[in-house]
């Protein structure tokens, strides 16, 4: 029975993120930072379609709306950029962006 109840819990933190970002507050937080950034991401100018959080959410923060739905802890990016800032895909570490907006390779920093 134990065991069953630290699966129960351990079940319910990644919902409690799922339950936020299928939330009203965040579609409009969200509507917000698209229709303020006109659609284009703010790192490279594409068009942008994914939302960043600035400030990682986690279980901890969510229920906090100053990180969770605080238009300055939010970022727009497209999606190339959002994996990027995630440092997703191995290689992509190796980048990071300068003060422009533009992809460069941490070496050169």
């Amino acid at each position: 029975m134990q065991s069953h109840k630290r699966c129960a819990k351990h079940s319910k933190r990644p919902s409690k993120l799922e339950r936020f970002y299928r939330s009203d507050e965040w579609h409009l937080a969200r509507a917000i930072k698209i229709c303020n950034q006109n659609g284009v991401c703010e790192k490279c100018g594409k068009p942008g379609n994914e939302v960043h959080h600035k400030i990682h959410l986690t279980i901890q923060n969510v229920d906090d709306p100053n990180v969770s739905l605080n238009q300055d802890n939010l970022m727009l990016l497209c999606t190339d950029c959002h994996n990027k800032e995630h440092h997703r895909f191995g290689r992509l570490a190796e980048y990071d962006f300068d003060s422009e907006g533009n992809l460069v390779s941490r070496k050169s920093k």
